[in-house]
């Protein structure tokens, strides 16, 4: 798995529900879940990652952990010091943590001001190619909790931890002063009883630091972990690559669609997968040109790549499915480039939408809008979908 799938630094985390603790841990949960277990948010060209000759992070005096499929924390007795001196910090985390890629992103002022991101998860190599093998619905799966976010922010030096939080996080939670000894930092808790610890944010000159994990609460006191941060001597971070130009987006579009048209055309369900995201697909429905259930706008699914993989050559097997994929690639209201295709089936033809988008220099099928009418929706209500988009077989 790689976080530099999380994209331009439009803050897509912004949006995800921790930029905006109103919102409850189980949608951000979801939402950040989806975004570290797929490759398939697409990379604007906002962001970058480290060439060869770039210093990269550090992570340092790992004890040896065993692996284990179970997906809750495991104890540990020991500490692994992580340090990464392109975002001028370095911090101690239980031993069971492991690192992924971190991102780096132009800092933009109307988002905050994100210039990088690392994530930790609890979850080993093996619990991860596990969890590419489930599906994601409407709620988190059970090990959601179970990965931490440190991100860096470029900000006012004159801005104080305190007065940068309730900006952004005041709203039905309360910001308390925490004691680090020659750090300004703070703690954001929910006001009820409860007082959950939801993030930790420290400045330090020109940099925001904000230390949360992707549920409420998480599986360590980030107390205990904001303990162990101090900021180290920075280095330049990598600069981005610049956006592609329009003409040349929509032609690395074109030229997938035509892949994939070639692929499915031949019936190889793994040439398919092979221009898709490694982990999941996002399927969203379109009833009677709208985005969503009606009166909900959900009804979404994160597809295992593996799951549909699988599927989509079964019923190549059956002859009882065949897709043929349009030559035009066309920018939908989103600004992602997309292209139709017709579904034929014995009993129906559906048009669903293949959406592309590039991830880091590749571009890749990343999500599918299915077209349905409110008629097909039956009573009670439920989506239609059927293999190779849900793995058990029938209408609902």
């Amino acid at each position: 798995m790689d976080v530099r799938a999380f994209g331009s630094g439009s803050d897509d985390v912004g949006a995800r529900g921790a930029h905006n603790l109103g919102m409850r841990s189980g949608i951000r949960a979801l939402a950040l879940f989806s975004f570290l277990l797929s490759s398939c948010v697409a990379n604007t060209g906002s962001e970058s990652t480290p060439s060869p000759s770039t210093p990269t992070p550090a992570s340092t005096g790992t004890a040896p952990v065993a692996a284990s499929s179970a997906l809750t924390p495991r104890p540990t007795a020991a500490f692994t010091v992580h340090e990464n001196p392109l975002l001028g910090y370095r911090i101690a985390l239980p031993s069971t943590y492991r690192r992924l890629p971190s991102s780096y992103y132009t800092p933009v002022k109307a988002t905050g001001g994100l210039l990088g991101r690392d994530a930790y998860t609890l979850l080993t190599e093996q619990q991860e190619r596990e969890e590419c093998l489930q599906d994601l619905g409407d709620m988190p799966p059970r090990s959601a909790n179970l990965f931490l976010l440190v991100e860096t922010y470029v900000v006012d030096p004159a801005i104080s931890a305190s007065d940068w939080a309730s900006t952004r996080f005041a709203t039905h939670n309360r910001i308390v002063a925490l004691d680090l000894p020659g750090l300004n930092a703070i703690k954001v808790v929910t006001d009820n009883a409860a007082a959950e610890t939801q993030m930790v944010i420290i400045h330090a000159t020109d940099r925001m630091y904000m230390i949360s994990p992707t549920m409420w609460p998480g599986p360590h006191p980030l107390e205990d972990i904001a303990a162990t941060f101090v900021t180290i001597a920075r280095q330049p971070a990598p600069t981005p690559s610049p956006s592609a130009p329009a003409n040349i987006a929509r032609a690395s579009a074109t030229e997938l669609a035509a892949s994939l048209g070639a692929a499915f055309t031949a019936r190889d369900a793994d040439a398919v997968a092979r221009l898709m995201a490694t982990c999941r697909i996002s399927v969203t429905p379109v009833i009677d040109g709208t985005e969503g259930l009606p009166n909900s706008g959900g009804g979404g699914v994160g597809r295992s790549v593996g799951l549909f993989t699988r599927a989509l050559r079964d019923r190549f097997a059956a002859g009882d499915l065949s897709v043929a994929v349009g030559a035009n690639a066309e920018l939908d209201a989103h600004g992602a480039y997309f292209v139709r295709s017709q579904w034929k089936e014995p009993d129906r033809t559906l048009r669903i939408d293949l959406v592309m988008s590039p991830i880091g220099d590749v571009w890749r099928w990343t999500a599918a809008r299915h077209y349905f009418t409110r008629a097909d929706l039956g009573s009670p209500i439920c989506i239609p979908y059927r293999s190779p988009w849900v793995s058990p077989n029938g209408r609902c």
